[in-house]
């Protein structure tokens, strides 16, 4: 289940607990969905840990080690 559809559902009981008038559980839903999107989009933009070179380089020493690279 994607990021998307577990908002979306959140939103639906949202809606339902504001028509039922149950407004703290509403609030309460709000901000479990600000929290998800906030978090959301702090992950779509930090930055990598690991970079490209540092992976290849990786897999580079790995193909060595198990002789896939040195075979070629």
């Amino acid at each position: 289940m994607s990021i998307r559809e577990i908002v979306s559902r959140l939103e639906n009981i949202e809606i339902q607990l504001s028509e039922k008038g149950i407004d703290s559980e509403c609030e309460m839903v709000a901000e479990l969905i600000d929290t998800i999107i906030a978090d959301d989009l702090n992950l779509a933009t930090d930055k990598p840990k690991v970079s490209t070179d540092q992976i290849l380089d990786t897999l580079v020493k790995m193909g060595i080690e198990s002789g896939t690279i040195g075979q070629a």
